[in-house]
């Protein structure tokens, strides 16, 4: 009798949601063979599988989610929670394309590496424009939406899904006619993207991983050995990490979406019935219960609990640590220029912001895009 087959879910549930690179990959380590060796059309073939990972780039590399029609809740928790699942939704979908867009132009440079004597043996792999991998991948998926990126968080970019430290989370200032309004804010406006399409792309995103390990494989095996191919190999094995913790974040997304939409709808059902808001006169002086008001606040408390609940299922942060394939030389110096830019429009203001957080990450960046330089070429 055969074993059952892991599901998705159980693959991605035991993935950190933090890039991590695996200890054995093939062709690495203790595999590496002396010396150098190719069969080019395998090598081929290999590197084309590579590059139709990348005709889903496309496919949730776009976020519709806003927290603007909320952000004038008076509930603080759930408004803030709120945006927080707002920009992860957004980080996701940026993660999402430059991964696959890495995956693709992995497949190519391999595949140039193998039709080019000179480059199948150097270690490094070079450059090639993102055009030229858009064009592949609208010829292999015309109806698909192509390339896009690299994104603001490539290749080493993070965002934070933390409650700011400073805020006040209580409800000991909500009245029974501002609750009734938020709750009615919440069902019109609080909805973000479907828990389903979460569900859908950690599904993808573990079909992703496993096939990057088998086309590892394939490559070992074609076979394909020597300083070019561990460099394509190391990389191959940064993007599974990467892969790996996107499914990890995107099905942790899923649980926590679902049980924010169902926190809302339970307020929503209830709050007349629990809260009794609109009582009032007499009846309310002989209630020993409280006023509409601390009815209203002990309902919300109850609420508040389950939000917490909802922000203990949502990961700390989303990060990228992408190889950089998709640096070149005139992307890193564009970078170069952008941030010299930035630090002589500080200088020549007088401002005092040289160590602010959104330049640190654009140093941060260029770091990446030099280490990129150095290892890939």
């Amino acid at each position: 009798m055969s074993e059952p087959q892991p599901t998705p879910a159980d693959q991605w549930s035991t993935w950190e949601t933090k890039p991590e690179i695996p200890g054995y990959w093939p062709g690495l380590g203790l595999e590496q063979a002396g010396g150098f060796e190719i069969h080019r059309d395998g090598v081929r073939s290999v590197a084309g599988g590579l590059v139709k990972l990348a005709v889903r780039a496309g496919d949730f590399a776009f976020s519709d989610a806003t927290h603007y029609d909320l952000a004038g809740l008076r509930w603080s928790l759930p408004r803030e929670l709120h945006a927080i699942l707002t920009d992860a939704d957004r980080a996701v979908a940026l993660f999402w394309s430059d991964l696959h867009a890495e995956t693709g132009m992995a497949g190519l440079l391999i595949e140039r590496a193998a039709a080019n004597y000179r480059l199948a043996d150097q270690p490094l792999l070079g450059d090639l424009p993102l055009d030229r991998l858009d064009e592949r991948v609208e010829e292999l998926h015309p109806d698909g939406r192509g390339v896009r990126g690299p994104s603001e968080l490539y290749p080493n970019g993070r965002i934070s899904l933390r409650l700011p430290r400073a805020g006040d989370y209580g409800v000991g200032d909500m009245t029974a006619n501002q609750a009734k309004l938020d709750i009615e804010a919440l069902v019109r406006h609080g909805g973000g993207r479907d828990p389903h399409d979460y569900e859908r792309m950690a599904e993808a995103l573990v079909e992703l991983a496993n096939k990057l390990q088998l086309r590892a494989q394939d490559l070992r095996d074609a076979p394909w050995h020597g300083a070019a191919a561990d460099n394509a190999q190391t990389a191959l094995r940064q993007i599974y990490g990467n892969a790996t913790a996107l499914a990890a974040v995107t099905g942790a997304l899923a649980g926590a979406s679902r049980r924010f939409a169902e926190i809302v709808h339970w307020c929503h059902r209830n709050f007349e019935t629990m809260a009794d808001p609109d009582r009032g006169g007499w009846e309310e002086f002989w209630d020993l219960g409280g006023t509409a008001d601390s009815r209203a606040r002990s309902f919300l408390a109850q609420a508040n609990d389950e939000f917490m609940a909802v922000y203990d299922l949502v990961p700390e942060q989303i990060q990228e640590n992408l190889p950089g394939l998709l640096v070149t030389d005139e992307s890193h110096t564009e970078l170069k220029w952008r941030i010299q830019d930035i630090q002589e429009s500080i200088l020549d203001s007088g401002r005092n912001d040289m160590d602010s957080p959104w330049l640190r990450d654009l140093d941060l960046r260029l770091a990446a895009y030099e280490r990129a330089e150095e290892t890939y070429g």
